[in-house]
């Protein structure tokens, strides 16, 4: 990367006009972080709506036998009382003992995973019996095989 950088710093400097531009351009295209491909998990519609809406990170799922890890975010539809918007966390699931924990968690003061730590919690939750129309559920059913 310093190499690039060094020789964008080179070309623009001796460019025409015109081609600064396109340097620029290309050193923020190269520079800028990819972002996840979030995907809606659609809630039970029987059920009264949860306090969040939930997505998951499709490129982050990961099957080890009977179990699935997933990169969820939480988006609240109101922040919380200590001024959390949304919540990044990965998840473990026990596909065939329909039961999930959290391995990992951060809170954010933004949606969409944005803005200041409120809270991170990096220890192994309980295992919990996942309630069927919830919306564990549909995020097992999606990722399970």
């Amino acid at each position: 990367m310093p190499l690039l950088l060094s020789l964008q710093f080179a070309l623009i400097h001796t460019a025409p006009v015109k081609l600064r531009a396109v340097f620029v351009a290309l050193g923020l295209f190269c520079t800028t972080e990819t972002r996840a491909d979030w995907l809606l998990v659609e809630p039970d519609a029987n059920q009264a709506p949860d306090p969040f809406v939930m997505y998951i990170d499709s490129e982050t799922i990961v099957n080890k036998r009977d179990r699935m890890t997933v990169r969820v975010l939480l988006n609240m539809r109101h922040k919380t009382d200590d001024g959390v918007a949304s919540v990044i966390a990965e998840d473990e699931y026990d596909c065939i003992a329909e039961r999930m924990r959290t391995l990992s968690m951060v809170s954010y003061a933004e949606k969409d995973g944005r803005g200041a730590v409120i809270r991170e919690f990096k220890t192994v939750g309980d295992w919990v019996k996942i309630k069927s129309g919830k919306i564990n559920e549909a995020v097992m059913d999606s990722a399970c095989p």
